[in-house]
């Protein structure tokens, strides 16, 4: 199976792993706005990518779902596991987050996430799309986010209208920036580094000394940080 952005099928997966690209307007997420334009995969299609499933729904085991792998640089290798209905994400041996009913998602800044994908010599990589989930972005960082996806989803093998870009757009900046602005704000911890009071991270302030350091240290090696 081809894991990149020729592949139609895998960027429409791809768009819908942000659980939190709401319109609260229409009352509608993301998700079900692909399952209209343009419509899902078929069933077949999302079994191959992310393994089988049994009667009781649940991944069968062995899991024999798809995992793509991205040397971010010499020291770190990205890995997206695709399971049923969870994409789980890992540098090198690290645990990163998750999209699943626990997800586990908010970690890099906007300023971080550029500094990784900005690396990114793939042709049709999906790596962007593939971290944007992971992503926190400010309020005064807005325009610039949704300049940034509109480019990416341009780049993709998705026919949108127009009028179909500018809402996915919008639709994936509610994710990667909370109207509650102190939710999109990373702090910087003495000896620790960077944490959020968002729950579902890996950074989250509440986690131990030991935990925190961890993926600290993984994520400025992926930055390519002195």
């Amino acid at each position: 199976m081809e894991l990149t952005l020729s592949n139609r099928d895998f960027c429409i997966y791809l768009l819908t792993q942000f659980p939190f690209a709401v319109d609260e307007e229409k009352e509608m997420m993301l998700s079900d706005y692909i399952m209209e334009h343009p419509g899902m995969p078929s069933e077949d299609w999302i079994e191959e990518l992310s393994g089988k499933t049994g009667k009781d729904g649940q991944e069968t085991e062995p899991w024999n779902g798809y995992t793509y792998v991205h040397q971010i640089n010499p020291q770190v290798t990205f890995y997206a596991e695709f399971h049923p209905y969870n994409t789980v994400y890992f540098f090198n041996d690290i645990y990163l987050g998750n999209t699943g009913g626990h997800f586990h998602l908010s970690l890099l800044s906007w300023q971080e996430f550029k500094q990784i994908v900005a690396k990114d010599k793939y042709e049709r990589s999906p790596l962007f799309l593939l971290l944007l989930p992971l992503t926190i972005g400010r309020n005064r960082e807005t325009s610039e986010i949704e300049h940034a996806i509109l480019e990416e989803l341009r780049n993709t093998s998705l026919a949108f209208t127009e009028e179909q870009l500018q809402e996915v757009v919008k639709f994936i900046c509610r994710h990667v920036v909370f109207k509650e602005e102190e939710k999109n704000i990373l702090t910087h911890r003495e000896g620790i580094g960077l944490v959020t009071n968002r729950n579902h991270s890996e950074r989250n302030h509440q986690h131990t000394d030991e935990e925190l350091v961890s993926i600290n240290e993984i994520i400025r090696l992926a930055t390519g940080k002195n």
